[in-house]
């Protein structure tokens, strides 16, 4: 049993009245509803893995009703404190940028700045019509379910730090998500050296010809299975401390070692460059940090592991090879491609199109420079700042700025932005003062540092999927950094 020290602890004085038995559960209903928490996200992130990363109607839906029962656990917590007399749960303060942040965005869809006209017999969505003094939308309706779907999955994960008071707990739900990821890169695999024309092999046409397991852009893939690693590595880590190892004979580090090469070895072999170098950069960590505890083991007076770290080495060499050799003609294709392209480059002395694409993007920020364009509207309002014209004379359509950060500035302008951005970091400042992070926690946050970070120059977090793995990963470190210092 690890409680959490800032969860007061009821007496038979304070036990529930008998007017809230019925909704609350009596004196288990804590234990319902952290069991309910993490039901309601791992069914989250198992269905929107497989439905397409997200990307499809059919699991849109699902995300908004089924990640709207946050809003009946979240209430159940409150209800619950209410009826023991305690206080509400501190960390309800971290909401207050998603509360900013909804509230600038529902404001936005009263003022719409397009609006639906006929054009050469035609509809087209026209600008015009909002007041420029408030925050305004492109398109209210899309702008409300995108609205919509990024609460259900911010709120459901939230509420793994609200709600969950056993660290074994949210090592479970880690592990079932290691476990779906090791699914879908086995499934992956055999796909890709099957040849498949399509996802599900073949029985459903991809958009996009560079998919890989149901996932419909690789460079999605790449980020999702960053965060699968990275949680797959923190429970390595766990499971090979002494303590944590206690006298049983048999170790869950070697399946998790096992786990992690094979999920490593689906990122190149999808054919996702950024998606490689994002789990070699984690690879490369995890292997430093454990050099780093065998140094600290060896200044406590420890043994000399001299061979555990050369044998260490040895073994990520022998599995970076590995890696090599199964992703060998994806690789070698791709790096050809990245040739071809460095030498565009060098020709046209700049990035080319995705410069161009970027500085539209910019453009189009700056317009509406403090609240931006309104959530969803990336794809009808950037036409009206794209310069680009392909060789044929046509203009090439752009659904995302293929930079996560700078479309969110064009979209929900510097405040909205900035309300993502604490929607983040007012959670992680609670862990001042609470001592170096575990190592569960620090592989966690890893992951989510290098993909925020990729998201600067790619869109991993328009995908569901990884957005659910993200949000995932940060309450879950914050929430096992401060049971495990509650219990230290």
């Amino acid at each position: 049993m690890e409680p959490d020290s800032s969860t007061p602890k009821s007496s038979a004085a304070d036990a529930p009245a008998p007017g809230w038995s019925w909704c609350l559960g009596g004196r288990d209903a804590r234990r319902r509803l952290e069991l309910a928490t993490l039901a309601q996200v791992a069914g989250l992130v198992v269905f929107t893995t497989w439905d397409f990363g997200g990307e499809t109607d059919v699991a849109r839906g699902f995300i908004e009703w089924w990640g709207s029962l946050a809003l009946l656990i979240t209430a159940g917590v409150c209800l619950h404190r209410v009826a023991d007399h305690n206080q509400l749960p501190s960390a309800l303060r971290w909401l207050w940028p998603l509360a900013l942040f909804d509230g600038l965005a529902l404001a936005a869809c009263l003022n719409p700045s397009f609006r639906l006209a006929v054009v050469g017999g035609a509809d087209a969505f026209v600008l015009g019509g909002a007041r420029d003094w408030w925050p305004s939308c492109a398109r209210p309706g899309p702008a409300l379910h995108h609205l919509w779907q990024f609460n259900a999955i911010y709120l459901s994960c939230f509420n793994l730090a609200l709600v969950v008071v056993h660290r074994r707990l949210l090592r479970a739900l880690l592990f079932l998500m290691v476990v779906n990821a090791l699914l879908l890169a086995v499934f992956g695999t055999f796909q890709k050296l099957a040849g498949s024309p399509g996802l599900f092999f073949g029985a459903q046409r991809s958009p996009n010809l560079s998919f890989f397991a149901s996932f419909i852009y690789r460079n999605h893939w790449g980020a999702f299975m960053t965060l699968a690693v990275a949680a797959a590595l923190g429970l390595v880590f766990h499971h090979a401390r002494p303590e944590a190892r206690g006298d049983r004979r048999h170790s869950p580090v070697w399946f998790g070692l096992v786990a992690v090469l094979f999920m490593a070895a689906a990122v190149p072999l999808s054919g996702s460059r950024s998606g490689a170098v994002l789990v070699l950069l984690l690879l490369l960590g995890a292997f430093l940090g454990w050099l780093r505890q065998l140094g600290r083991a060896r200044r406590r007076g420890g043994p000399p592991r001299a061979r555990a770290a050369a044998a260490g080495a040895l073994a990520l060499l022998i599995a970076l090879g590995g890696i090599v050799v199964l992703s060998r003609p994806v690789i070698e294709q791709r790096a050809a491609d990245t040739r071809g392209q460095l030498e565009q480059i060098q020709r046209q002395g700049g990035l080319g199109s995705r410069a161009m694409l970027y500085g539209d993007t910019w453009r189009m920020a700056r317009e509406k420079i403090w609240f931006g364009w309104g959530l969803g509207s990336y794809a009808t309002v950037f036409q009206l700042f794209n310069r680009q014209v392909a060789v044929e004379r046509w203009v090439p359509f752009y659904a995302a700025a293929h930079s996560d950060w700078l479309q969110a500035l064009a979209e929900t302008g510097v405040v909205g932005a900035l309300c993502l951005l604490l929607a983040g970091a007012v959670p992680l400042a609670s862990l001042r003062g609470l001592g170096r992070p575990r190592e569960l926690t620090a592989c966690l946050l890893a992951g989510c540092g290098l993909v925020a970070l990729y998201a600067a120059v790619e869109f991993p977090l328009a995908n569901p999927a990884v957005l659910e793995a993200f949000w995932l990963g940060l309450f879950t470190a914050v929430r096992y950094q401060k049971l495990s210092a509650a219990a230290a």
